[in-house]
């Protein structure tokens, strides 16, 4: 059930989060917070996971995941279909967006990391009536299309999400509907960036190295065009989403330094967009405590993407990560060089 969050706590938490990321700032600012489900049908069928990685052994060393951290998945969600009276587990909602927030409590820092939605892993099918079918594996993306409720999508995205992180346990999710890219833009006065080369086909006024001012529907074209692109890769469009993100978050913080009621008319611009497991006033406290804390930046992963697969027979892009270089990061993100022997 949604919860009412006071003014005061609304503003601080907006104004801890602009400061992490765009999408982050829009997601937490939100006064339809969900707390933990309490229907038992939102926990019996999708259960968060719970096969938390403890220890690894990589390239010689064990390593101790980090003492005091707190991992937070953050989704932007592909809303073309109408899923509220929707009563099937099977859907079109994709995961465009995915950053892995790692927050080090104990250094008082936090790190991103983010994620191909094309990445190839095994992700959790559904039957139409919610009883599992098999472990597939698929883009990332597609683990959101499963699920009877908003929370039940979310939180197989997390298995999945976890599962590619070498079973790291995601704490919390929050979910942001891409729809609202227009909302974000709108609100600070139109987001400002630099045109990348490869765009005029989306609009005539996306005009390579053109600084403007993005307008109405612009934003949503800079932030989602793809297929009307002679480079349609998605790693094209995270690039632009990056772009805008760095632009929003600037100019979102000089007009919470210039408006005190920035940070409301945020929350009620927002609140029918988003969904997550965090109540208010754990909400409330997590942005208390990350006041005080260093930005470490954005990482990303490396890999490989096949245009087609024809030994499976699939025609769409599949994104298979370098598995090293992820387990690489995922380390540097969350574990700490065991002491004592290696092989002990």
């Amino acid at each position: 059930m949604a919860k009412t969050i006071k003014k005061d706590t609304v503003i601080t938490v907006i104004g801890l989060i602009v400061t992490i990321c765009a999408f982050a700032g829009a997601v937490f600012a939100v006064t339809k917070m969900i707390s933990k489900p309490t229907n038992e049908t939102d926990t019996t069928t999708y259960s968060k996971h719970t096969n938390k990685a403890s220890t690894l052994y990589f390239d010689g060393k064990n390593y101790q995941l980090k003492d005091n951290m707190e991992v937070i998945l953050i989704m932007g969600i592909d809303d073309r279909e109408d899923l509220e009276n929707s009563k099937s587990s099977v859907n079109n909602s994709q995961a465009d967006v995915l950053y892995v927030f790692a927050v080090d409590h104990k250094n008082k820092t936090y790190k991103a990391i983010q994620l191909n939605r094309e990445t190839m892993t095994g992700i959790q099918t559904y039957f139409a009536d919610g009883t599992k079918d098999q472990i597939a594996q698929a883009q990332i993306c597609l683990a959101h299309s499963y699920g009877k409720t908003e929370q039940g999508r979310c939180l197989n995205t997390v298995d999945a999400v976890s599962g590619l992180l070498f079973n790291v346990q995601v704490d919390h999710y929050i979910s942001l509907k891409m729809s609202s890219i227009s909302i974000l833009n709108e609100q600070v006065g139109g987001v400002t960036v630099t045109v990348p080369a490869g765009l005029e086909s989306a609009d005539p006024a996306f005009k390579e190295g053109a600084k403007m001012k993005l307008q109405g529907k612009q934003a949503e074209l800079f932030v989602r065009s793809r297929m009307s692109l002679e480079n349609d890769t998605n790693e094209f469009r995270m690039e632009r989403q990056q772009i805008f993100l760095n632009a929003w978050k600037e100019q979102a913080n000089a007009k919470m330094e210039a408006d005190s009621g920035f940070a409301l008319s945020l929350v009620l611009s927002l609140s029918e967009y988003m969904t997550s497991d965090m109540s208010a006033n754990a909400l409330s406290d997590f942005a208390n405590q990350l006041k005080e804390y260093q930005d470490l930046g954005t990482i990303k992963t490396i890999g490989e993407t096949l245009d087609e697969n024809p030994v499976e027979g699939r025609m769409f892009r599949e994104y298979y990560v370098d598995a090293d270089d992820l387990e690489r990061k995922v380390i540097d993100l969350f574990y700490d060089e065991a002491a004592g022997d290696p092989e002990g």
